[in-house]
């Protein structure tokens, strides 16, 4: 994630996330790990508030799309 580019919004707006898509992660304790720790990131950057909330509705089951999405939360 070094030498990713930027985003200037942590979500897109348009994008409509559902728990049934794209393929299943091959290891969802990557996502979990990475969204808890973007819950504590909430507590000094609260403009990712909204978009972290909502994967947390992904945690039982995310998919592709949900990881990339998450790293767009990192890039922002």
């Amino acid at each position: 994630m070094s030498n990713a580019n930027g985003m200037p919004t942590p979500m897109v707006s348009s994008s409509k996330l559902s728990k049934v898509g794209s393929d299943v992660m091959s290891d969802s304790t990557l996502f979990r790990y990475v969204v808890g720790a973007l819950q504590y990131a909430t507590l000094t950057r609260p403009k990712i508030s909204f978009s972290v909330n909502k994967f947390c509705q992904f945690l039982s089951n995310p998919l592709e799309d949900h990881w990339k999405a998450v790293k767009r939360i990192l890039r922002s």
